[in-house]
């Protein structure tokens, strides 16, 4: 308990420090209510699990419908804003540096469509800039910057007596996309549970 103990006052911390981020953001947006509206267009909360090569990760989020929407041919065309905290667990036998867990937090705008005539499905896909701190490392692979881009492409169900449900199974990549080398770059198989309010 006590050796786990640093790393739990570090990860507080820094979710402090990104509370304080998304809080001055707010603040600085000249809207006295800002937050209140943030807050109010707030439309789904969710937890996700995944799966890469010799790691696991487990994600909450919040996302935030945008004001596009586009119906054509194909179906029905939204966006919407995914926030995301999550934790990686590197296996014990692959870390490097001795470091097994690390954090990442993103910000995604992600397009979806829903097909016309499939009115439960819906397909998705989305590039966003994410913080991955300490610098992650797994056997060989490490990357070489704590910033890195996480791109997604998912197919989903929504379900629910108001389709206010909704499970995806997402695949997710994360990479510096060539910033800086190395750049190995991380493979998740993801399954999320999502709740719309």
């Amino acid at each position: 308990m006590q050796s786990c103990l640093p790393s739990l006052i570090r990860a507080t911390w820094r979710g402090r420090a990104v509370q304080s981020i998304l809080l001055s953001a707010v603040a600085l947006s000249g809207s006295a209510n800002a937050g209140e509206a943030l807050l109010r267009n707030l439309n789904s909360a969710y937890v996700q699990a995944g799966a890469g090569d010799d790691v696991a990760s487990a994600t909450i989020g919040v996302t935030w419908d945008l004001p596009w929407r586009h119906e054509n041919d194909w179906g029905l065309w939204e966006g919407y804003l995914d926030f995301s905290l999550g934790r990686w667990r590197i296996s014990r036998g692959a870390a490097w540096s001795g470091r097994h867990e690390v954090t990442q937090v993103g910000v995604t705008p992600v397009i979806r469509l829903r097909p016309r005539g499939w009115s439960h499905f819906f397909f998705e896909a989305g590039i966003g800039a994410n913080w991955i701190f300490p610098i992650y490392g797994n056997g060989s692979r490490r990357f070489s910057t704590e910033f890195n881009f996480g791109d997604h492409l998912a197919l989903g169900w929504q379900f629910g007596a108001a389709g206010e449900q909704e499970v995806t199974l997402r695949l997710q990549h994360f990479s510096n996309a060539g910033i800086k080398h190395p750049n190995p770059g991380e493979n998740f198989v993801q399954l999320r549970y999502a709740y719309r309010f």
